[in-house]
This record gives C-alpha cells, sequence and structure tokens, in this order.
C-alpha cells in the first residue's frame, strides 16, 4: 500500500453533471496530470502529495476514487473470480472493516445488492485463503470503502472511495430552506460564473446561504477540508498522517481574514435566520453581510462583481402571475442598480428566461439534485438591455 501511494495514482474524481470542466481546471490548478473529463467526473493521476491534497482543497469533487483494475465481466461468477485476482492485501488487513458500493448499467446485471455481496465474498475468500481468516463487513462506516461500477457492455471498473463520505458535506449547513442547493454544486457555479474573488459576491435571494459561504470560503482561499476532515482514506492502512497535518498546516497559513465583500440578502426572516446560522458554523460571521430587504431594496455595491441567486420557482412562491413579476423585476432592478455585473440564476422554470427583460448569454444545464435546471448569464451593461 505504501509502495502504491508514493507511485502515480490514477483517480477518478467524481463531480454533479455540467461541473466537469470546472473541475477539470480545478484538478490541474491542484497538480494532477494527465487530466480526461467524462460523464460526471474526470481522470487523473497524481503523486501522493497531490492525491492528498485534492481532498484537502477540491470544492467541485463529489468522491474521489482511486483506481484500481479494469476488466470485463459477463455474468456475477466472472465478477467473483475477476475480483478474487486483486492482490486486497495491499489495500487492507484483516484488522480493517470494509463495504461495497456498485453501479452497474448491464441489462443482466443489475442486481447491486448481489453484484455487492459477491465482490465481497470475493474479497474475503481472497483473505481466507492466504490467512484462514478474514475482514469484517461493516456497511454503513467502513474503513476502506470499495466501488465497482459496471457498464451496460460488461466493462468493469473497480476503485477504493478516498473520500468515504460525499464531499459536498462540509459540515457547516445544518439548516436548509427549500430547494437549496448543494455545497458542491454552489462552488462549481461560482467556478463557471469566473468571478474574480477580488471583487464584490452578491446573492440577493441567498435562502440558508450556500452560495455566499462557498464564495467566501473562496476569497479567503479556505480549504474546505479545514471544517471536514473525515475522509476515508485516514483509516487506509499506510496512510500518512504526518503529510497530511503538513498539507492542513499550510492550507491554513494560506487562509485570508481580510475578506468582507461578500452580500447576502433575503426577504424571508426565517432563511435568513438559517443562513445565519450556517455562517456560524463555517465561522465566516465577519466575512459576509446580510441584509433582510425586499429585492428592489437590496443595495448592491458598485464595481465589476458577480451576482449569483438560486431565485424562487413553481410551488415555492404562488401562482404563475405571481412569478412572473418576480421575474420581470430581477430583469428591471439588475438594469438600474447591478451596471457592470456579471448576473448568473440557476433555475428549472423554463418561463424564467422569457420573463426576465434582460438578454441572457451563456446558458448551462445542470442538476439541483434530480432537478434540471438551466444556469444562465446576464452582462448588464450601461445601456439599457431590453429584449
Amino acid at each position: 500500500m505504501s509502495q502504491f501511494l508514493k507511485s502515480e495514482i490514477p483517480l477518478f474524481v467524481k463531480t454533479l453533471m455540467g461541473l466537469e470542466d470546472v473541475l477539470a481546471d480545478e484538478l490541474k490548478t491542484i497538480g494532477a496530470k494527465d487530466i480526461y473529463t467524462g460523464k460526471r467526473g474526470v481522470s487523473c493521476v497524481a503523486g501522493e502529495r497531490t492525491f492528498y491534497s485534492i481532498l484537502i482543497h477540491s470544492r467541485i469533487a463529489i468522491r474521489v476514487l482511486v483506481r484500481l483494475q479494469e476488466g470485463r465481466v459477463n455474468n456475477e461468477t466472472e465478477l467473483y473470480e475477476w475480483v478474487k485476482t486483486i492482490d486486497w492485501h495491499n489495500y487492507l488487513t484483516l484488522k480493517h472493516t470494509l463495504a461495497v458500493d456498485v453501479v452497474s448499467f448491464h441489462p443482466e446485471m443489475n442486481h447491486t445488492v448481489f453484484l455487492a455481496q459477491k465482490t465481497k465474498d470475493a474479497v474475503v475468500d481472497r483473505f481466507r485463503e492466504e490467512y484462514d481468516m478474514r475482514p469484517s463487513v461493516e456497511p454503513k462506516d467502513p474503513d476502506v470503502r470499495i466501488n465497482l461500477h459496471i457498464s451496460k457492455d460488461g466493462a468493469a471498473h473497480i476503485a477504493l472511495d478516498a473520500s468515504g463520505r460525499s464531499m459536498n458535506q462540509r459540515g457547516y449547513r445544518k439548516k436548509t430552506g427549500k430547494a437549496a442547493i448543494n455545497e458542491v454544486l454552489a462552488a462549481g457555479l461560482i467556478a463557471i460564473s469566473g468571478w474574480d474573488p477580488e471583487t464584490p459576491f452578491v446573492d440577493p435571494m441567498c435562502g440558508s446561504g450556500t452560495l455566499v459561504i462557498e464564495a467566501a470560503m473562496q476569497a479567503k482561499q479556505r480549504a474546505p477540508a479545514l471544517l471536514n476532515e473525515t475522509f476515508g482514506i485516514r483509516r487506509w492502512p499506510h496512510f500518512r498522517e504526518t503529510l497530511w497535518q503538513s498539507l492542513i498546516r499550510e492550507a491554513r497559513r494560506l487562509e485570508r481574514r481580510d475578506v468582507d465583500w461578500i452580500y447576502g440578502n433575503d426577504i424571508d426572516k426565517k432563511a435568513l435566520e438559517a443562513c445565519k446560522a450556517n455562517i456560524r458554523n463555517a465561522k465566516l460571521t465577519h466575512n459576509i453581510r446580510l441584509s433582510n430587504l425586499p429585492f428592489d431594496k437590496f443595495w448592491i455595491p458598485k464595481g465589476n462583481g458577480v451576482i449569483i441567486s438560486n431565485p424562487p420557482y413553481g410551488e415555492h412562491i404562488g401562482d404563475r402571475s405571481e412569478l412572473k413579476k418576480l421575474y420581470e423585476e430581477i430583469g428591471r432592478v439588475l438594469r438600474y442598480k447591478a451596471k457592470g455585473y456579471k448576473a448568473w440564476f440557476i433555475t428549472p422554470d423554463k418561463e424564467f428566461r422569457k420573463s426576465v427583460p434582460l438578454k441572457h448569454g451563456k446558458k448551462i444545464n445542470v442538476l439541483n439534485g434530480s432537478i434540471p435546471c438551466e444556469y444562465i448569464s446576464y452582462s448588464i451593461g450601461p445601456k439599457k438591455e431590453l429584449s
């Protein structure tokens, strides 16, 4: 295991639909090599130090998988035999617990619980044959989580999940509002916007605060792992705690204290209370300025910043006429109060683009949970932009 981690490590870093390109850019910045963008994820290789740094610094990764082996299987028996050929003693010991997660698109091998059982059997039988003992299985909180992916054509990939938990779970979000976006999606939307972290960031309908919190963390150069270090890799055999702590100390030294140009607002007092609580949990109280005002009364600082928001829609606001009025108001307010800004909105409502009286620019398809959404940009120039 130690030799494995010191070599170039093949990774598959998972993310959400629509965020693959910005994840690839982030991984390149952190130091990964041989980057290839796929569906809802990015393949790359990294040395041990860069591998740890991805876990500590990535804002857009959902999971980081260490790829072990690729093969082809046509049935459960072939799967068992293939998994059993892997030298599992390189990746866990008899003292470590394990669990198996399976994703399968194969038309016949589609019973994921049974596939997980066969994979687990192959691992423990390999140990039993070599040591006359077997490691224990712990489905909910294992030391080592094995990930199996089977494609429609039987192509199989087996990996270790270094993240353990989903990496959007930063630890600060104790309260959420209606249709709240998760932390990774928020970070990805900010990255897509091209926001310069030295300029104002504004969310005039901030809800429970995920966007303003992720923006403040980026502006402060705070690594997400500084809020939650509970990664699966820290329980692996031969994990190098000394290297990890060195990188954590380095991440703390990079953090800025002077950030105060992040602005959030919401007309809903209950949502704003949830936002304040999450900001306190994230230790960003002095970095984010909040207000409780109607959209048209909210102050937007002069400059060339960015506005990103997740406006209400559908059942979250009322009838269609009320919704149309809100969308029209968004356009009018931005045109007169946000000159020089770039504005982005994420919405599942196809009427949004038709109702906002501004000419939209780039449009990207993303998922908010299971809800298909459009992420739409607007450049607020000095001239009238009625469409």
